[in-house]
């Protein structure tokens, strides 16, 4: 009884089956855990519905606290100035060429 090796006994065995035993061996418990896991999600679908069943309207609001960099950042005033700016410099360049 010293001799006698399981996992000899198992591949062997393993060995001696026929292929689509072995095929079925090899991916029913893969099928099985998919199984469950699709299982168990529709269980979580349905115990937890979505708060919204339809899209909400949204309201965009402005932030809470004035960024402390926003002087920094260009503002749409300034943009239009440049803008402006912009064209001066243009009219005076065709202005030049003439």
């Amino acid at each position: 009884m010293e001799s006698y090796s399981f996992w000899a006994d198992l591949l062997h065995t393993f060995r001696m089956m026929s292929d689509q035993v072995k095929v079925l061996a090899i991916y029913m418990p893969c099928v099985f855990a998919l199984g469950f896991a699709a299982l168990y999600l529709y269980h979580l679908r349905k115990t937890n519905p979505p708060v919204w069943k339809e899209p909400q309207p949204y309201t965009l609001l402005p932030p809470d606290t004035v960024t402390r960099h926003e002087q920094s950042l260009p503002s749409l005033e300034r943009l239009r100035r440049l803008d402006d700016r912009r064209a001066e410099m243009n009219v005076e360049r065709d202005l030049t060429r003439q």
